[in-house]
């Protein structure tokens, strides 16, 4: 007779890809006595990934006692206690500035898959489809990075010709910064900028690591040009 293999215990931190999603089920079904709560795998994957970082414990609470929460109240959380302060700051800044914009992080933090431990997605406010404009990445360490989705990057090159380094530096392309690929992913990005032909991988666009509030209004900039707020009549 085979060993009846044991749960998950409740300590375990919730992971990308560090146990099958199966797992993760049992837990919970045999956490809550309610098999229906999770039975549909593509629904408790989606929920279980926003519960990124927590303990099963934790995320336990969260399915028992669901809650919406801003920015800063997901931020004190336990998981996010390796985020420096600075970072928070930033994060709940471009939070509230991007939502001038009209685009939002739905409520959800949830899995960064490959990029980091955690991710903010914003997307079009009151839309189905949510287009991405932007993601914060929340790496195990600690460390975030913002991630812009741009296209047409030709259309501004003026205006990324004459920007501070911190927002011109991504769009340059230094070779070798691609991580899931060999070759040039197709189609990817190309343009040019102060008379050089670029071509980056859609992999590697657009990322920028240094982040601080003090910068704030150039990366608002940036994004108002690709993403310009429709005017109301």
């Amino acid at each position: 007779m085979s060993k009846k293999k044991e749960l998950l215990p409740e300590d375990t931190l919730i992971v990308w890809n560090k146990f099958p999603v199966g797992e993760y089920r049992k837990f919970f079904q045999n956490a809550t006595g309610k098999e229906e709560i999770v039975t549909i795998c593509k629904d408790f994957q989606t929920w279980l990934f926003t519960q990124a970082g927590k303990t099963l414990k934790e995320a336990l609470e969260e399915l028992n006692h669901p809650s919406e929460k801003n920015m800063k109240e997901f931020l004190s959380e336990r998981r996010f206690d390796n985020v420096k302060e600075p970072d928070k700051a930033f994060i709940i800044a471009f939070d509230e500035a991007i939502n001038e914009l009209g685009y939002d992080f739905g409520g959800v933090i949830g899995s960064g898959n490959i990029f980091g431990v955690n991710m903010i997605a914003y997307g079009k406010t009151g839309t189905k489809s949510r287009a991405c404009a932007a993601r914060i990445y929340i790496k195990d360490d600690g460390t975030v990075t913002l991630r812009l989705f741009l296209n047409k990057v030709d259309i501004h090159r003026q205006y990324i010709e004459n920007a501070p380094a911190h927002i011109k530096d991504a769009f340059i392309f230094t070779g070798g910064d691609c991580k899931s690929c060999n070759t040039a992913c197709a189609p990817g990005k190309v343009y040019t900028i102060d008379g050089q032909l670029m071509q980056k991988c859609n992999h590697s666009t657009f990322y920028f690591n240094t982040l601080s509030a003090d910068n704030l209004s150039d990366y608002m900039e940036l994004l108002s040009k690709f993403f310009p707020k429709k005017k109301t009549s």
